[in-house]
């Protein structure tokens, strides 16, 4: 066991090493940013924003490049913004990307949706599904990451799973973990962090939940649109189906101020 989470904390490491050159190389420190958007702070963890407003870490260098073939696209948050975005759990494989295995465990593995595993029962099958070389394509899941993924009915004929026709399905990690992407979240943090994130790009129609993290009362007033006041640990939700730049600000604390923009 031991030598099992020595291994997956190493897995870690490589992408810490990975993603260590952004600290020089990254764009300059923003707070604007919208969902689907991948952010880092001064650490080495590179998240995905989910529009629940929470943040999704990458176990490992591997499932990041399952989905991503750079750090090309992360942005640079302060490390106070960061602070305000809950943690939602850990990003699992793309589906239909590769095929997955433990030490433990024999089975070898389909990742399907939302983390689902989908044991490819034959050599057979496997070859219907990834070709010849389809060695090639498993990964090693460290036993300590296998948690973040369940069990579901097994694979019994190629025509269950399509890989190609899974990622295709699945182009985003919001739609992997089947989030609503018409309803929005936005930390409000202490005076210093203001709005997280304090710009965002929305679609027409989204629910917005503004969630008051910080421990004094806040509020949020846009043109004609108030929240009132926004207890400690409390909400307030507002609905855009018009386009345009929606300025916004907490009229208690007037220095903090935001911006939504909605699209089609």
């Amino acid at each position: 066991m031991q030598h099992m989470l020595r291994r997956g904390l190493a897995v870690v490491g490589t992408l810490a090493v990975l993603v260590a050159p952004l600290a020089s190389q990254a764009q300059s420190v923003t707070n604007s940013f919208s969902a689907g958007d991948l952010i880092k702070a001064s650490g080495p963890t590179v998240y995905y924003f989910a529009p629940n407003g929470k943040r999704f870490v990458f176990p490992n260098d591997k499932t990041y490049f399952t989905w991503y073939t750079d750090f090309s696209s992360v942005k640079r948050i302060s490390d106070g913004a960061l602070s305000q975005i809950p943690l939602g759990g850990n990003v699992t494989y793309r589906p239909g990307y590769k095929m997955v295995k433990i030490t433990t465990d024999p089975k070898v593995y389909a990742v399907d949706q939302n983390g689902v595993l989908r044991w490819v029962k034959t050599q057979q099958l496997a070859e219907s599904l990834y070709g010849l070389a389809w060695k090639n394509r498993i990964d090693d899941v460290p036993d300590s990451f296998f948690v973040n993924y369940r069990v579901g009915n097994p694979i019994e004929l190629s025509a269950e799973f399509k890989p190609a026709d899974v990622m295709t399905l699945t182009a985003t990690i919001s739609q992997d973990k089947q989030m609503d992407e018409t309803i929005a979240t936005i930390s409000i943090g202490n005076v210093d962090n203001g709005f997280v994130p304090k710009t965002i790009t929305l679609k027409r129609g989204t629910t917005v939940t503004w969630t008051n993290r910080d421990n004094a009362i806040h509020n949020v007033t846009g043109a004609g649109w108030t929240s009132g006041d926004i207890a400690v640990g409390a909400e307030y939700k507002h609905k855009f189906d018009t386009n345009g730049s929606f300025e916004y600000r907490d009229t208690i604390h007037p220095s903090n101020t935001a911006t939504i923009n909605v699209v089609n």
